[in-house]
Protein backbone atom coordinates (compact mmCIF):
# COMPACT_ATOMS: atom_id res chain seq x y z
CA UNK A 1 0.00 0.00 0.00
CA UNK A 2 1.20 3.63 -0.92
CA UNK A 3 1.78 5.83 1.69
CA UNK A 4 0.50 9.31 1.26
CA UNK A 5 1.92 12.58 3.01
CA UNK A 6 -0.80 15.12 4.02
CA UNK A 7 0.30 17.64 1.38
CA UNK A 8 -0.69 14.86 -1.13
CA UNK A 9 -3.61 14.24 0.30
CA UNK A 10 -5.01 17.75 0.22
CA UNK A 11 -3.81 18.40 -2.96
CA UNK A 12 -5.78 15.05 -4.13
CA UNK A 13 -9.04 16.25 -1.74
CA UNK A 14 -8.57 19.99 -3.54
CA UNK A 15 -9.09 18.23 -7.13
CA UNK A 16 -12.01 15.97 -6.12
CA UNK A 17 -13.55 19.13 -4.55
CA UNK A 18 -12.23 21.49 -7.84
CA UNK A 19 -13.62 18.23 -10.32
CA UNK A 20 -17.33 17.86 -8.24
CA UNK A 21 -17.98 21.82 -8.56
CA UNK A 22 -16.99 21.55 -12.38
CA UNK A 23 -19.65 18.40 -12.84
CA UNK A 24 -21.95 19.29 -10.40
CA UNK A 25 -22.33 23.04 -10.15
CA UNK A 26 -23.93 23.70 -13.45
CA UNK A 27 -26.04 21.05 -13.17
CA UNK A 28 -27.79 22.25 -10.09
CA UNK A 29 -27.49 25.84 -11.82
CA UNK A 30 -29.69 24.39 -14.87
CA UNK A 31 -31.96 22.49 -12.47
CA UNK A 32 -32.76 25.99 -10.59
CA UNK A 33 -32.42 28.40 -13.70
CA UNK A 34 -35.00 26.35 -15.61
CA UNK A 35 -37.47 26.56 -12.06
CA UNK A 36 -37.19 29.86 -11.92
CA UNK A 37 -38.50 30.10 -15.66
CA UNK A 38 -40.59 27.68 -15.87
CA UNK A 39 -42.44 28.35 -12.59
CA UNK A 40 -43.92 31.58 -14.06
CA UNK A 41 -45.16 30.72 -17.16
CA UNK A 42 -47.25 27.52 -15.86
CA UNK A 43 -48.35 29.83 -13.19
CA UNK A 44 -49.41 32.23 -16.40
CA UNK A 45 -50.84 29.54 -18.10
CA UNK A 46 -53.09 28.53 -14.18
CA UNK A 47 -54.18 32.44 -14.47
CA UNK A 48 -55.17 32.05 -18.21
CA UNK A 49 -57.37 28.86 -17.74
CA UNK A 50 -58.82 30.25 -14.80
CA UNK A 51 -59.69 33.60 -16.34
CA UNK A 52 -61.27 31.99 -19.42
CA UNK A 53 -63.23 29.05 -17.60
CA UNK A 54 -64.66 31.68 -15.59
CA UNK A 55 -65.49 34.02 -18.75
CA UNK A 56 -66.87 30.67 -20.39
CA UNK A 57 -69.03 29.18 -17.52
CA UNK A 58 -70.81 33.31 -17.10
CA UNK A 59 -71.13 33.69 -20.80
CA UNK A 60 -72.89 30.08 -21.18
CA UNK A 61 -74.84 31.25 -18.76
CA UNK A 62 -75.56 34.65 -19.67
CA UNK A 63 -76.93 33.71 -23.64
CA UNK A 64 -79.09 31.04 -22.67
CA UNK A 65 -82.90 31.72 -23.10
CA UNK A 66 -85.43 29.76 -21.59
CA UNK A 67 -88.02 28.93 -23.85
CA UNK A 68 -91.33 29.61 -22.72
CA UNK A 69 -92.55 28.05 -19.59
CA UNK A 70 -90.86 24.47 -20.29
CA UNK A 71 -87.61 24.83 -19.32
CA UNK A 72 -85.75 24.15 -22.34
CA UNK A 73 -83.19 26.01 -23.36
CA UNK A 74 -83.96 27.95 -26.57
CA UNK A 75 -81.35 28.35 -29.72
CA UNK A 76 -83.79 30.68 -31.48
CA UNK A 77 -82.93 33.33 -29.24
CA UNK A 78 -79.62 32.96 -28.59
CA UNK A 79 -77.23 36.24 -28.71
CA UNK A 80 -75.01 35.38 -32.19
CA UNK A 81 -72.30 38.00 -30.67
CA UNK A 82 -72.23 36.20 -27.65
CA UNK A 83 -72.38 32.89 -29.14
CA UNK A 84 -69.15 33.55 -31.07
CA UNK A 85 -67.45 34.23 -27.86
CA UNK A 86 -67.94 31.03 -26.31
CA UNK A 87 -66.80 29.67 -29.42
CA UNK A 88 -64.09 31.74 -28.99
CA UNK A 89 -63.04 30.72 -25.73
CA UNK A 90 -64.09 27.23 -26.88
CA UNK A 91 -61.30 27.09 -29.18
CA UNK A 92 -58.62 28.63 -27.03
CA UNK A 93 -59.10 26.45 -24.16
CA UNK A 94 -59.06 23.63 -26.93
CA UNK A 95 -55.83 24.93 -27.72
CA UNK A 96 -54.44 25.37 -24.16
CA UNK A 97 -55.08 21.98 -22.49
CA UNK A 98 -53.40 18.60 -22.82
CA UNK A 99 -55.32 16.20 -25.71
CA UNK A 100 -52.99 13.41 -23.63
CA UNK A 101 -54.21 14.50 -20.16
CA UNK A 102 -57.60 12.56 -18.97
CA UNK A 103 -58.82 15.60 -17.25
CA UNK A 104 -57.94 17.80 -19.83
CA UNK A 105 -59.43 15.75 -22.77
CA UNK A 106 -62.37 15.40 -20.54
CA UNK A 107 -63.33 19.32 -19.72
CA UNK A 108 -62.40 19.87 -23.51
CA UNK A 109 -65.55 17.23 -23.85
CA UNK A 110 -67.65 19.18 -21.47
CA UNK A 111 -66.60 22.64 -22.64
CA UNK A 112 -67.67 21.45 -26.35
CA UNK A 113 -71.26 19.79 -25.06
CA UNK A 114 -72.03 23.08 -23.49
CA UNK A 115 -71.37 24.85 -26.78
CA UNK A 116 -73.54 22.73 -28.23
CA UNK A 117 -76.23 23.13 -26.19
CA UNK A 118 -75.70 26.60 -26.37
CA UNK A 119 -76.02 26.24 -29.75
CA UNK A 120 -78.90 23.91 -30.74
CA UNK A 121 -80.62 24.36 -27.52
CA UNK A 122 -80.79 20.65 -26.79
CA UNK A 123 -81.20 19.13 -23.49
CA UNK A 124 -83.09 20.64 -20.37
CA UNK A 125 -82.03 23.78 -17.78
CA UNK A 126 -81.16 21.02 -15.07
CA UNK A 127 -79.10 18.95 -17.76
CA UNK A 128 -77.21 22.02 -18.75
CA UNK A 129 -76.60 23.70 -14.73
CA UNK A 130 -75.24 19.78 -14.29
CA UNK A 131 -73.00 20.03 -17.12
CA UNK A 132 -71.71 23.46 -16.25
CA UNK A 133 -71.16 22.22 -12.57
CA UNK A 134 -68.91 19.22 -14.05
CA UNK A 135 -66.84 21.82 -16.33
CA UNK A 136 -66.54 23.91 -13.02
CA UNK A 137 -65.24 20.65 -10.57
CA UNK A 138 -62.63 19.58 -13.12
CA UNK A 139 -61.41 23.02 -13.91
CA UNK A 140 -60.51 23.29 -10.54
CA UNK A 141 -59.31 20.15 -9.98
CA UNK A 142 -56.77 20.84 -12.94
CA UNK A 143 -56.38 24.54 -11.86
CA UNK A 144 -55.19 22.70 -7.98
CA UNK A 145 -52.70 19.65 -9.62
CA UNK A 146 -51.05 22.52 -11.84
CA UNK A 147 -51.13 24.69 -8.63
CA UNK A 148 -49.34 22.12 -6.62
CA UNK A 149 -46.75 21.27 -9.43
CA UNK A 150 -45.68 25.12 -9.32
CA UNK A 151 -45.26 24.75 -5.45
CA UNK A 152 -43.36 22.06 -5.58
CA UNK A 153 -41.28 23.51 -8.73
CA UNK A 154 -41.90 20.34 -10.74
CA UNK A 155 -40.67 20.98 -13.88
Amino acid sequence: MANFTTPEVISGMSMLVALCAVVVGPIVTFTVAKRQVISPIRQKWIDELRELMSQFLSESRKVIVLSEGCGLLNADKTDESAFQKLLYIEQKLGLMLNPNEEDHSELVKLVHAITEDVQHGGGNLIDFGNRLGEATTLCQKILKYEWERVKSGEI
